[in-house]
């Protein structure tokens, strides 16, 4: 868990911090205004993340916190939240809003009620300063501007085992490496043992050949369809590429299939308990060379831990899957204490704030700002910073029944299944994909409109 600083511990390390910046209390005070309306999903949460610093800034500030959990309420569909949070700013007048999705971000950047930052940032001249991946993703909007930023980003690293790669004498894992490169580099334990307890060279819980075809073709930028056109896109040379590299690589022996031992509740429902999922982790285990996870994890193991950049795209290989900037900070469009909105948002995103996060857990994520690499111990940070994020378009999932997710990747698993067991080849297995999985989004969408 992440070591909170108190109020007052905070107030006096960023004060000190911007006195030494040249920044005088007078013209920190002139800035303050009388009260501030935040929009956040939840409070306690928000003052967890943000309270402290805000209070900092804004010592004198009234708050006026404007509940939006109605409106991410995830029991019904993206639609009708989207609609909810259009109505909540428009009711409620929020000054800065606070966005845990980018689909939402999208999509109220979309609608004009979140403001252009572009101005702000160029007089700050913050924009050299934050990772580039997160600026991208911040302009993938309509007009390709900024109307929000991201304090933080997650991404992931490869994490390796180097006493089992030392052990078979295997060339470590680098920076660079694309998911074929990497499954090659994992079929090398296969070669080398055929023992049932001998090391595999990469795994991950809870995946299987459906999961790791997911995230190949997300690091490639790929989508198995596309809402907005209302079209499947598997039937491509693409898609059987990826496919082909992770099915091959299960054929082959690269995986050892290993599924923990699940409990039933009352209702029927297989789940996993603390237990399961220990048993399921072979990487911190020992059991396993190579293993993805999100910056900071596997602190504890018990061998010697390295890691890399995970792996990149084919075509510019600079370009990783599960690079996220979901945690937006937004001045709503028309709101009077716009500057001291954008005055909040470009101090989360200084070098004071990236300062006292490399002393803390990073259980919110990694700081945007750049600088935070140089101030944190951990050697690995400095990498996320070579991080791009793959590049794949934003898509609209209103008009669309959500009976169609269910339906959707139980056909892709089961397709991929028929063909790991040789009952049809690839080619006729994408056919099939594409075509079942055409007729579930059409029905999905006429379903839809008839509501």
């Amino acid at each position: 868990m992440m070591r909170r600083w108190g109020i007052a511990t905070i107030v006096v390390v960023l004060s000190t911090l911007l006195m030494l910046s040249g920044c005088s209390d007078g013209e920190e005070q002139a800035k303050q205004p009388d009260v501030l309306k935040v929009a956040d999903v939840d409070e306690m949460n928000f003052y967890s993340m943000y309270g402290d610093y805000l209070n900092a800034v804004y010592p004198n500030t009234q708050i006026q916190f404007i509940s939006a959990n109605d409106a991410s309420d995830y029991r019904v569909s993206f639609e009708e939240r989207a609609k909810r949070w259009k109505q909540l700013i428009q009711n409620e007048q929020p000054d800065l809003i606070v966005l845990r999705d980018s689909e939402t971000y999208h999509v109220l950047a979309d609608e004009g009620l979140l403001s252009d930052l572009t101005p702000y940032m160029k007089s700050s001249g913050v924009a050299e300063q934050i990772h580039p991946g997160v600026l991208e993703l911040m302009n993938q909007n309509r007009d390709s501007l900024p109307y929000g930023m991201a304090t933080v980003f997650s991404a992931s690293k490869l994490y390796y085992n180097e006493d089992l790669f030392r052990e078979y004498g295997i060339d470590l894992p680098h920076d660079g490496m694309t998911w074929e490169e990497l499954l090659q580099l994992a079929y090398r334990f296969t070669a080398a043992s055929a023992s049932a307890d001998a090391p595999i060279g990469y795994y991950q819980s809870y995946s299987g050949p459906m999961e790791l075809s997911m995230q190949v073709a997300g690091t490639e930028g790929l989508s198995m369809y596309r809402l907005n056109t209302g079209k499947v896109t598997l039937d491509t040379t693409a898609w059987q590429q990826v496919f082909h590299t992770v099915l091959s690589h299960y054929k082959d022996g690269t995986f050892r299939s290993f599924t923990p031992e699940g409990k039933v509740s009352t209702d029927g429902t297989t789940y996993y308990d603390q237990e399961a999922t220990i048993s399921a982790d072979w990487f911190s285990k020992g059991r396993a060379a190579m293993t993805i996870g999100y910056y900071g994890s596997f602190s504890n193991v018990k061998f010697k831990l390295g890691s890399v950049n995970p792996p990149v795209d084919t075509s510019t290989r600079s370009r990783s899957g599960d690079f996220y900037a979901n945690h937006v900070l937004a001045v709503r469009a028309g709101s009077s204490k716009a500057q001291a909105v954008w005055g909040f948002i470009d101090f989360m995103v200084s070098d004071y704030v990236a300062k006292v996060s490399a002393q803390q857990a990073n259980d919110f994520g990694v700081p945007s700002r750049i600088s935070y690499g140089q101030f944190t111990k951990n050697e690995a940070a400095a990498g996320l910073y070579k991080q791009m994020p793959a590049i794949t378009p934003p898509d609209d999932r209103t008009g669309i029944d959500t009976s169609f997710y269910d339906g959707f990747y139980s056909m892709i698993k089961q397709e991929i299944s028929d063909t790991l067991a040789d009952k049809q080849s690839e080619e006729a297995m994408l056919k099939r994909m594409q075509e079942q999985g055409q007729q579930l989004l059409d029905a999905a969408k006429a379903k839809e409109q008839k509501k």
